[in-house]
């Protein structure tokens, strides 16, 4: 069936694409004028102002270089990757356990997920957070960070509602082939729900890569533990340029670099989740409304 295209219905179209071009346009001008200054001359991008279109100066790779050259930011990355890659496995693994029990119909699935439901509106604070780690031993070392950000409890819910959405006859026609509980979840369930599943991942790993302020809490003692994000933020805020450069070029380098150092620490910790997302972004739209809707 094809639309009859109305004056309304074009006027429509030309506005909704106009709008569509002008939000992209500002969504990616930041991220064009950093990849721009990350390769700009540090002398020309000192004095230049405003939005960069295109790079100021002689294009130069010397910013990238002192990064890549630093051993805190290459430490930072591999923590980055050591955390993500554990906390992804490991809180993708418990969501869909989580996700499934709490889709049985048993009698405790409603005080269940009213307990679950009740985590997602309150919790204890920062200090209680932190009393319990250090009884726990969790202080200054990788689990501090991997544990206490596991799972989440919006992502149990949503798995939970993918699951319910299945078909009972799957389940059941397993259970008559003698298939056991973990059967019917891993090899019979999990694979209709994959594209939920690649969408709990996509997030757990965005959040985990993003984040910063746990390793500042509880990895005090501990900074060739700190993820690339604690690292980053204390380059861009503190303005801690000197670190990256010998004592002898710190003197004379540090003010002409800070600015170029920042766009290229901005870029080589944003790249990684920047060329994943659109992989994944084909499951985002199914995903959520497999896991969201219940219909």
């Amino acid at each position: 069936m094809v639309e009859k295209l109305t004056p309304s219905r074009t006027v429509f179209n030309i506005l909704n694409y106009t709008f569509m071009i002008i939000l992209c346009v500002i969504c990616l001008a930041p991220l064009w004028h950093v990849m721009m200054a990350s390769i700009s001359d540090p002398r020309a991008l000192m004095a230049a102002s405003g939005l960069l279109f295109k790079p100021v100066g002689e294009i130069t790779m010397r910013g990238y270089e002192l990064v890549l050259q630093n051993k805190q930011i290459l430490g930072g990355y591999v923590n980055t990757i050591i955390y993500v890659v554990g906390t992804t496995l490991l809180g993708t693994a418990l969501t869909i356990i989580g996700g499934f029990v709490l889709s049985r119909k048993t009698k405790l699935q409603v005080p269940f997920i009213l307990i679950i439901i009740f985590t997602m509106m309150f919790n204890g604070g920062l200090i209680p957070s932190y009393m319990v780690n250090r009884t726990l031993g969790l202080i200054n070392n990788r689990w501090a960070i991997l544990i206490p950000g596991v799972i989440n409890a919006f992502y149990i819910i949503i798995m939970k509602s993918s699951f319910e959405q299945l078909p009972a006859s799957y389940e059941e026609s397993a259970k008559l082939d003698g298939a056991s509980p973990m059967t019917v979840m891993f090899r019979i369930l999990l694979p209709l729900v994959k594209a939920t599943t690649a969408v709990v991942a996509m997030f757990i790993i965005v959040q985990q890569w993003n984040s910063w302020f746990p390793a500042s809490i509880y990895l005090t003692k501990r900074r060739d533990l700190w993820p690339l994000q604690l690292i980053m933020r204390e380059i861009l805020v503190q303005n801690d340029t000197a670190r990256i450069l010998t004592a002898s070029d710190a003197i004379n380098k540090a003010d002409m670099v800070s600015n170029l150092v920042k766009y290229c620490v901005t870029i080589v910790g944003t790249l990684p989740v920047l060329c994943v997302y659109p992989f994944a972004q084909k499951y985002f739209v199914k995903g959520v409304t497999l896991g969201g809707v219940k219909g």
